[in-house]
């Protein structure tokens, strides 16, 4: 593996958006082409060429129901609804009571979208987003528990406010107004120089942010003095809760709750179990679906079953390694995962706690099945649609809510036939 210094990387992440560009996979070769046909991982060859179509990358399991679960077919009859249109790069979506949608963009901030599709304008207070590089803005939105009663919601986002610097990353809550139309009682509760993709709100309280590390070469994922690359854990104030995993540790940052992550963009609360689940993304294949628990190491980048965007191996291929968790499963080549839900609706049987996750470059939805833990089917669904998809929410009318993201992006809902 490469070596740099954290300066230099604290650097690159401070400064250019170069820094944060993707290597354009080349071309695949008909070789290529025909094991991507024979595998059918990735989107549909009438989408245009697979962006990953030439990555043949295919490192052994150590464990045979890592990857490659056997494929399964939803019986019942569903179809797709839109519901809303016309959202530019939309990120998050949250269920208002009334019905209403809370939905971030990412440019922007955050608009409301009614059931029948209305968008409203700008929501008055959200913060302003600032921000070169483009892949970054205003990400997660989520309803405290008891938002009937206290109007909070809670915003993970990366911006650069008066005097600040550049990409800071922010978790902060806020009180939604009465008619929707305006954010008070604004409260920082972690900023800094890492990037928070995903929050959900445990059943204790606490809130769990999920945020990457981007950069190569990868410094900040295995370091307790950095966010980047972590599993967080604050409470509702921004208050480090007594019981995190490194709170006596006097050099980490106290909020850690796992470490060793690349880039994490969904995560949910198993319904049955309540662990907590998520979705991680490798730079060039290994994408890894994860079981988390405190204070535990998930290796990246020290093992991966992926490679890095140049094609070159991480820490020199090494899959395995004492101390660091393995992936309850994998991917190659990358689907490029955002959002992830458990379905708990009742419409559609076979998707019964089944854990949905959207591809973007991979242009799906992912189902798979779970048994102990462990992953025992898979299956692909949306695919003809040709579309990135960038969040998965569980509905409160119990259907399964999709978005995608576009310069016209959609609000999608998957209902019984």
């Amino acid at each position: 593996m490469r070596a740099r210094s954290l300066a230099i990387a604290c650097a690159a992440f401070i400064g250019a958006p170069a820094a944060l560009s993707q290597n354009a996979p080349e071309p695949p070769t008909e070789a290529q082409l025909e094991l991507m046909r024979q595998e059918d991982q990735l989107g549909l060859e009438t989408c245009g060429v697979p962006r990953n179509a030439s990555d043949d990358y295919r490192p052994t399991p150590l464990l045979a129901d890592q990857t490659r679960a056997p494929r399964v077919a939803t019986e019942t009859d569903y179809e797709v609804e839109v519901v809303a249109t016309g959202l530019t790069h939309a990120w998050g979506m949250a269920f208002l009571p009334n019905g209403n949608m809370l939905v971030t963009i990412r440019g922007e901030g955050l608009r409301t979208v009614t059931p029948d599709g209305v968008v409203s304008e700008l929501i008055a207070g959200t913060p302003e987003i600032r921000t070169p590089i483009r892949l970054f803005g205003m990400h997660d939105v989520i309803l405290d528990k008891d938002f009937d009663q206290n109007r909070t919601i809670y915003l993970a986002y990366i911006t650069q406010v008066d005097g600040g610097a550049p990409n800071t990353g922010y978790i902060a809550s806020a009180r939604l107004s009465e008619d929707e139309t305006s954010l008070t009682d604004y409260r920082i509760l972690k900023e800094g120089q890492f990037t928070p993709r995903r929050i959900v709100q445990a059943q204790d309280g606490t809130l769990m942010a999920v945020t990457a590390d981007i950069i190569t070469p990868y410094v900040s994922a295995q370091s307790l003095q950095s966010a980047q690359g972590k599993v967080l854990r604050i409470n509702t104030d921004g208050s480090i809760p007594a019981d995190n995993p490194f709170v006596a540790n006097l050099v980490a940052d106290k909020s850690i709750y796992a470490v060793g992550f690349r880039d994490t963009q969904g995560m949910d609360f198993h319904p049955e179990t309540g662990d907590l689940w998520l979705i991680e993304n490798h730079p060039r294949g290994g994408d890894e679906l994860n079981r988390v628990e405190p204070g535990k190491n998930y290796g990246f980048p020290l093992i991966s079953y992926g490679r890095d965007n140049d094609g070159e191996l991480l820490n020199d291929g090494k899959t395995q390694q004492d101390g660091l968790e393995q992936p309850v499963y994998f991917w190659n080549p990358s689907i490029a995962f955002s959002g992830l839900a458990f379905y708990t609706g009742s419409a559609i049987p076979e998707w019964k706690n089944s854990a949905f996750m959207g591809g973007l470059s991979g242009l799906q939805l992912v189902r798979v099945e779970l048994e102990d833990g462990r992953v025992v089917a898979e299956e692909k669904l949306l695919r003809d649609r040709c579309e990135r998809i960038r969040d998965v929410r569980m509905g409160p009318d119990g259907n399964l809510y999709v978005l995608t993201d576009a310069e016209d992006g959609n609000i999608l809902r998957l209902v019984a036939g």
